[in-house]
């Protein structure tokens, strides 16, 4: 659905509204549910997932402690 607010709806390029979360294996998942496609030129946002709030559970996986969770849960 167009967001009539977004320059890239109106000018119908492919793009996500959602942030694309980088993990410490190069792994990556986006914040918006409904994203298909998770090339880097696609977000506007693109963050590493240990500057996620709360953290990560790959990055407390790579350092041996459970006190990060995942984005997805």
């Amino acid at each position: 659905m167009a967001n009539p607010v977004c320059s890239f709806c109106e000018s119908a390029l492919d793009h996500c509204h959602g942030t694309l979360v980088v993990h410490a294996d190069r792994s990556v998942e986006c914040t918006d549910p409904d994203c298909f496609d998770f090339a880097h030129v696609r977000h506007t946002f693109v963050v590493d997932c240990g500057d996620v709030a709360g953290g990560c559970r790959c990055l407390a996986e790579e350092s041996g402690g459970d006190e990060a969770t995942s984005l997805t849960g």
